[in-house]
């Protein structure tokens, strides 16, 4: 028997395979069970799909976001985590993004992607916190919701401190760090949303690690604190929703969004 999660997540696949127009501003999608979203949503556990703003750099205004948001929250999906780099695009998306989320009802968050930034600048990732983190849209939780959602794609060793400190407004980091490396976290984001060799590779019959002995690799080390993957008990992010170029993407194709070379395997499928 699937878990409440695991429908939800069901539902969101299911939803974006039969359409991929923008459903009317707060309206839910036909094919997804109010009633079990308002229950799941009123329980705290939240739903966020990984926006990568580097396959949209070249959006012209908010309302070029406004169906990536209307659909997923029509979906029941809560907020984008908007993966970012050191483009210099980048805060413009970002501008366009939550201005977006905004108007739409959505909610968004910053998730640093380390593959572009470095752990030298805590600083700096505390700083675009401080610029966004006060925006409309931000996500916000913890005791009186003051608490600004961040998270990271890899980045392990970041000085979380520093980050708290330069953001200076209260925070909650779930990173995408190695079990063992968040301690000085909130939570932490386990990207292993596929079996895979322990190395982010494919298994091999000698080591098979499977998305369960991710989840429990987790939990054991957070001891409590919560733990966002694709499937778990507090926070769900799904991986991804615009990622065409790696083929796990559950928006739609007709979003607007730059070919990075995806076109050849993604087109007509």
């Amino acid at each position: 028997m699937f878990s409440p999660v695991v429908m939800l997540l069901l539902a969101v696949l299911t939803c974006v395979t039969f359409t991929s127009a923008a459903p009317e501003h707060n309206a839910m999608h036909p094919l997804v069970d109010r009633d079990n979203v308002g229950k799941r949503q009123s329980s705290g556990k939240m739903v966020f799909a990984h926006f990568i703003v580097g396959i949209v750099s070249d959006r012209k205004s908010a309302a070029d976001y406004d169906q990536d948001m209307t659909l997923a929250k029509s979906i029941g999906i809560d907020a984008f985590a908007i993966n970012i780099g050191l483009d210099d695009y980048t805060d413009q998306q970002l501008d366009y993004a939550y201005e977006s989320a905004a108007k739409n009802g959505m909610k968004a968050f910053i998730s640093f992607d380390f593959n572009f930034w470095r752990n030298s600048q805590a600083s700096e990732v505390g700083a675009k916190v401080k610029k966004y983190g006060t925006r409309p849209a931000q996500l916000k939780v913890g005791s009186g919701s003051n608490q600004v959602f961040v998270s990271t794609f890899i980045g392990d060793g970041l000085d979380l401190n520093t980050v708290r400190s330069s953001a200076g407004m209260p925070l909650f980091i779930v990173p995408n760090f190695q079990p063992g490396n968040a301690a000085a976290a909130d939570g932490a984001f386990n990207w292993g949303a596929w079996p895979n060799n322990g190395a982010n590779k494919a298994p091999t019959p000698d080591r098979n690690f499977t998305v369960e002995d991710g989840d429990q690799a987790y939990l054991r080390a957070l001891g409590g604190k919560p733990y966002m993957a694709p499937l778990a008990p507090q926070y769900v992010e799904i991986i991804t929703w615009n990622d065409y170029g790696e083929s796990h993407y559950i928006g739609p194709l007709s979003s607007p969004h730059y070919d990075d070379g995806n076109s050849k395997w993604v087109n007509d499928m």
